[in-house]
């Protein structure tokens, strides 16, 4: 026991209780935990289980009761012995399921203990029961959405540099006479497509986990859009600077990835507990996409790439690779002849044949 000070010379002492026993003396805790989950994994309510059997159901002498009406009054009592659970379902309509044995109304199943928790489905109630034997999992870390949202300022620069960006270009493409009204509709398209993309997305998180994370949904759609607009300038820049025409060909691999990438990231402020399946979603659409557009290339042009020729010229300093001489150019070309004769000659045929007869008249 320790001794409390009051204030003042002659105050008396008073003893203050030791809550916490002797030193080598066990703390009591609960013979198990029962836990409700929702759709998503997480606990919504606990329980702590200090003696044995346990009783669920929506009559209010159980030890647990649920609200939810697919229960019945007294559905099920529960008994963990050493090593082993018995579950004895009562009187119920739809029974229940431990994992995924289903049991029927007035059963009595024995589940040997596995030293993992057992999962119950009664009605439309998930719980997890977990005995004071079972080992605890292991502490998971935050979701990068969770970590990442707080971070506005760098999110507003970044979308600072997509406008600068789009300013940039419309400078480039207008005319000076238009230039005011060609910014403003860039700028303000850019604004509206922004803030519709990111409050659906938000509205979807709201949905679904009860958290807009418009902040991770804005700052996914600007890092994205600033990718997209790297894709538009760096692989024709290396296609023109090392002659590497299939850079520009299936630079729509890119645009796809970074697409799905994206999506992913949305995915993952909407169903955080579902990376493995919103990776498999993102990895689908990114397969799904490429196949179509090698498929509709393949079918417009006979190639698979996407580009006939390479028709981005940028300044003659940024080339990098040698220049090819006159000869060797004219070299180069001379396959092409058979194909462009070719086509000549199925030209002038279709013409031949489209062409209508007429009598010669002497």
């Amino acid at each position: 026991m320790g001794e409390v000070a009051v204030d003042g010379a002659d105050a008396p002492k008073v003893e203050a209780m030791d809550f916490a026993g002797p030193a080598d003396a066990p703390r009591p805790g609960p013979l198990a935990l029962l836990e409700a989950l929702d759709r998503d994994g997480q606990v919504r309510q606990a329980w702590r289980v200090e003696r044995w059997p346990l009783t669920v159901g929506r009559a209010l002498d159980n030890d647990v009761v649920l609200t939810d009406p697919h229960v019945a009054a007294h559905h099920v009592s529960l008994q963990a012995d050493a090593g082993s659970l018995a579950v004895q379902v009562g009187d119920t309509r739809n029974g229940l399921a431990v994992g995924r044995e289903r049991i029927a109304s007035g059963q009595t199943k024995t589940f040997a203990d596995g030293g993992r928790d057992f999962e119950l489905h009664i009605g439309r109630v998930t719980l997890r029961l977990r005995l004071a034997g079972h080992a605890l999992a292991a502490e998971e870390p935050l979701s990068v959405v969770v970590l990442q949202e707080p971070r506005w300022l760098p999110t507003l620069l970044l979308a600072l540099a997509v406008l600068a960006i789009v300013l940039g270009n419309t400078w480039i493409e207008s005319d000076p006479e238009g230039l005011g009204r060609a910014a403003g509709r860039a700028v303000l398209s850019a604004l509206l497509v922004g803030a519709l993309w990111c409050t659906l997305w938000a509205l979807l998180s709201k949905t679904f986990t009860r958290q807009s994370h418009l902040g991770w949904h804005l700052r996914v759609f600007v890092l994205a859009s600033l990718a997209t607009m790297a894709l538009a300038v760096v692989p024709p820049l290396l296609a023109f600077s090392f002659s590497w025409p299939w850079v520009t060909d299936f630079s729509f691999v890119a645009t796809y990835a970074t697409v799905a990438a994206a999506i992913y990231f949305h995915l993952l402020a909407v169903e955080p507990a579902r990376r493995r399946l919103m990776r498999a979603v993102a990895l689908s659409g990114f397969a799904a996409g490429v196949a179509l557009s090698l498929w509709f290339n393949v079918q417009r042009t006979g190639r698979p790439g996407e580009e006939a020729y390479m028709n981005h010229l940028f300044p003659p300093q940024l080339r990098a690779a040698r220049a090819v001489s006159v000869d060797r150019f004219i070299a180069q070309l001379a396959p092409m002849q058979a194909v462009l004769d070719k086509k000549a000659r199925e030209q002038t045929g279709t013409d031949s044949d489209s062409r209508p007869e007429t009598d010669d008249e002497d």
